[in-house]
């Protein structure tokens, strides 16, 4: 009901929800416990988790680069956590499918011109842009320093206190 009402903009006028995209190596960070940042990450993502009105997105590109890294490293393991990732076994998570037409290849296409020359934004991050401006979301939790480069994006970074944007 929460999403049905999102989508035609009822629900912010009466709740403040803050959505987030979250990229591919928060939440490697986050689901693997022996992974190098793992402790950082869960102790700063439980708090914004916790907050109920918080909404996290993932898209495809996220689900695939991050299902290759779990099934690499981790093996079984790695395969079932992104297998209940895709039941929707993590429900604050919402995965958006969002590159289906040639349109939203284009969209993603044109992120990538506009910011592929002057920052290392590259192809993955500019399907994030794309879902990003196709989810009107603005917060990113990741620690690639590309997406500070970005005119209205807000960069949430587990590992640093003092970096553009995250105030």
């Amino acid at each position: 009901m929460k999403l049905i009402l999102r989508k035609f903009g009822i629900l912010r006028s009466w709740i403040d929800i803050t959505d987030y995209f979250v990229d591919t190596n928060i939440l490697w960070w986050y689901l693997v416990a022996n992974s190098k940042n793992h402790k950082i990450t869960k102790i700063y993502f439980d708090k914004l988790i916790k907050i109920p009105d918080n909404e996290f997105f993932i898209n495809e590109f996220i689900i695939i680069e991050l299902s290759h890294l779990l099934i690499k490293k981790v093996g079984e393991k790695g395969f079932n956590i992104a297998k209940n990732l895709l039941k929707s076994k993590f429900p604050f998570f919402k995965i958006s499918f969002d590159i289906i037409n040639q349109g939203d290849l284009e969209n993603t296409l044109n992120f990538l011109y506009k910011y592929g020359l002057k920052t290392s934004i590259g192809g993955r991050d500019s399907t994030i842009l794309h879902s990003m401006n196709l989810h009107n979301i603005n917060n990113i939790i990741t620690n690639d320093k590309a997406f500070y480069f970005i005119e209205n994006i807000i960069v949430h970074n587990p590992f640093s206190n003092n970096l553009k944007n995250q105030m």
